[in-house]
């Protein structure tokens, strides 16, 4: 049986704040309404009869009576309960995000589970947690109409949730490339040839190729160490900084928007910005790096 959101398309952050979008939506769930569609199917259906049958005048009256009713619950639904079926409409659809974002974060944990990273995926619960947390505390303060200040915080919500993302997947990688060197053999041999090399009767030459291919090994593989945990690092500001934002909005009396560095979306998007940034530098990095030759040659 089909549900309304087989019948919908893919809801976006955008789509909450197109006004026409919204009333066109609901414009439609009107006019499919049973109590609009059920007395214009009969109208139609008595007039067909009695054009067949010579129903006469109380055929047309019971079609006209009919067709009144259909039209009137038109009316009444758009005009009078318009307002409450916007409401429903938005949170519908907001909730339809929160689904499918949550759904997202629930295969990136899964993902870390499966190759053994309990850090990544303990992050990926937790960034949405804080995620669902903010946008079901939205989603209460989301009237008839979304509200440019409710649809603010939902793009850096969303935002948050897309960067925390990438940095959990970054960071998912990076353990799996670390996962493919034996890093305790390359410092016991690293260290068992440096002894070596310290023996007057020693072939130096042939130690110091070893000895310099080891120590770059160990010092990429310790430098991706660094990179995996500043990946997560970053995705928990992220988390932090979401559950700030609803902590602190959530005694507000309303969600003006103001540029002040207190106010609890401007940290959100400055938090964004940096992650932002700094996935960018950790980016240019291992680019680098793929550049040389492997750690895992």
């Amino acid at each position: 049986m089909a549900t309304q959101r087989d019948n919908q398309p893919e809801v976006s952050i955008k789509s909450l704040t197109d006004e026409d979008a919204i009333f066109k939506a609901v414009r439609n769930k009107c006019i499919q309404s049973p109590f609009t569609v059920l007395p214009l199917a009969l109208a139609a259906g008595i007039l067909l009869l009695t054009g067949s049958f010579g129903l006469g005048f109380l055929g047309v009256f019971a079609a006209v009576v009919l067709a009144i009713i259909g039209g009137a619950a038109f009316v009444y639904n758009l005009w009078i309960r318009g307002e409450s079926l916007t409401r429903e409409h938005i949170k519908w659809m907001m909730e339809q995000i929160k689904q499918d974002r949550h759904q997202v974060l629930s295969e990136v944990a899964e993902m870390c589970r499966e190759i053994g990273f309990a850090e990544g995926a303990k992050e990926a619960g937790e960034l949405s947690e804080a995620y669902s947390q903010y946008t079901a505390f939205l989603e209460t303060r989301a009237g008839a109409k979304l509200g440019a200040a409710v649809g603010e915080r939902m793009g850096l919500a969303e935002s948050a949730r897309k960067a925390g993302i990438g940095h959990l997947r970054q960071a998912a990688e990076i353990h799996i490339a670390l996962g493919g060197v034996d890093i305790d053999t390359l410092r016991i041999e690293h260290a068992a040839w440096s002894e070596e090399y310290k023996k007057p009767d020693a072939t130096h030459s042939i130690l110091e190729s070893k000895l310099g291919a080891h120590s770059q090994q160990i010092g990429r593989y310790e430098q991706l160490v660094l990179k995996r945990d500043e990946f997560i690092a970053r995705s928990n500001e992220l988390e932090a900084a979401l559950k700030s934002a609803y902590m602190s909005e959530a005694g507000r009396s309303d969600l003006n928007i103001d540029k002040s560095t207190d106010n609890p979306a401007v940290r959100l998007s400055n938090v964004i910005n940096a992650a932002e940034a700094a996935e960018t530098d950790i980016r240019d990095f291992l680019n680098d790096i793929a550049k040389e030759e492997s750690i895992l040659r």
